[in-house]
């Protein structure tokens, strides 16, 4: 959700129980607004809010325009103060580190708990300084809450990230962007799971190969994964809100991710409120 649109957006989800105080939304805001002027994003999104023991973590990306293809999204997070800061993706081997040492344990709230305990008689090895004096560390890096957070805001990211099918196009330089023509879809296609796809870089064969076609901006409805091809069946909840006119679809893999669109209009829109914590039995539930 944009951030000329957070405060009508986040009316659409509180349904869900998506909903921030008067401070947090005017904090966030002023976080966000200044934010953006010093990053220059072309676009920037309120992405959502995770829940800590101590405190919560909120979260947002930017986009910038001119990437090839699908653009890459840029992740920040602040926690009381709304001072964003930058979250450097997770590469495979400290994912595979953070997963071995938290399981899915909640999240504490503050950025800079470490997530390996000191070992019992063992004192940490002097550090070397560099040619400035800054100290270099030796082995793997010492990992800390925010590269679980990090880790967390991809994966969830991934998984979620629902927009209407044929809302975004590729353009002249082959780079995904908002398409000028998408009208909204009609009620009865705004019902129909197969009408939404993942704002990411897709991964779905198909979609890859239309995306590479010369003439794929002739086929952009099909350039982004389908949210119908996301596996158990049935992990997305769709419903219609007849007094809002309004259609919103519920992850049941990521509880707390709820999307919405509005028929025939072009307000869309999706936030996550949650513990950060995937529902690992949905195939067995469903």
């Amino acid at each position: 959700m944009e951030l000329f649109d957070l405060e009508s957006g986040l009316k659409r989800v509180a349904s869900g129980g998506c909903v921030l105080s008067t401070q947090e939304s005017s904090g966030l805001e002023a976080g966000l607004s200044l934010l953006k002027a010093q990053e220059q994003f072309q676009h920037l999104c309120f992405w959502g809010k995770i829940f800590g023991q101590t405190a919560d973590y909120y979260i947002a990306f930017g986009v910038r325009g001119g990437d090839f293809e699908f653009p890459t999204k840029h992740f920040f997070f602040a926690t009381k103060d709304f001072q964003f800061n930058a979250l450097a993706p997770a590469s495979a081997e400290e994912t595979v580190r953070i997963t071995e040492l938290c399981g899915d344990k909640p999240l504490v709230g503050v950025p800079s708990t470490g997530l390996e305990p000191p070992k019992e008689g063992e004192d940490e090895p002097p550090a070397e300084e560099g040619e400035e004096g800054a100290q270099v560390q030796e082995g793997p890096k010492k990992l800390t809450e925010v590269d679980r957070l990090a880790m967390l805001v991809q994966e969830i990211d991934f998984d979620t990230s629902a927009v209407p099918r044929g809302a975004f196009t590729i353009d002249e330089k082959h780079t995904v962007v908002a398409s000028r023509d998408f009208k909204g879809l009609s009620p009865s296609d705004a019902l129909v799971l197969t009408s939404y796809v993942h704002y990411r870089a897709p991964v779905n064969i198909s979609c890859l190969r239309t995306l590479a076609r010369k003439d794929s901006p002739g086929y952009s409805g099909h350039i982004l994964d389908g949210l119908d091809s996301d596996a158990p069946k049935g992990c997305w909840a769709v419903r219609k809100d007849p007094v809002a006119d309004l259609v919103t679809l519920r992850s049941l893999t990521w509880p707390g991710y709820i999307a919405y669109h509005a028929p025939q209009t072009t307000d869309f829109g999706g936030v996550y409120f949650g513990y950060a914590q995937k529902e690992i039995n949905l195939p067995f539930l469903i």
